[in-house]
């Protein structure tokens, strides 16, 4: 009876969605808003706006997260799941930059 519960309690918490959250676009030489606040569970959704051949790729500067090269209208979604400031750059326009604040 014990491992029912338990092995219900782990399935509920890994079943459980992540929060909805803002969306993040990203463009030439643009990531818009630059910053974003969240609370720690939510997600960002990253919308690439631009065509550029070999779409936009988002990448955390502390290697958190990394978005496939996204094409025009395409989008990637990620769970923040600690709190901090992730610093976020698009790598085809490294002075593109932006901040996702967890708290």
């Amino acid at each position: 009876m014990l491992r029912s519960i338990a092995f219900a309690a782990a399935l509920s918490l890994a079943a459980t969605p992540a929060l909805a959250g803002p969306t993040v676009t990203v463009g030439h030489n643009r990531i818009e808003p630059a910053r974003v606040e969240i609370e720690k569970g939510e997600s960002v959704t990253f919308v690439n706006v631009d065509a550029m051949p070999g779409g936009h790729t988002i990448v955390a500067d502390d290697g958190s997260f990394t978005s496939p090269a996204l094409a025009k209208d395409a989008s990637f979604t990620h769970k923040f799941e600690q709190s901090g400031t992730v610093k976020i750059h698009i790598v085809q326009h490294p002075k593109a930059t932006g901040e996702i604040v967890v708290k």
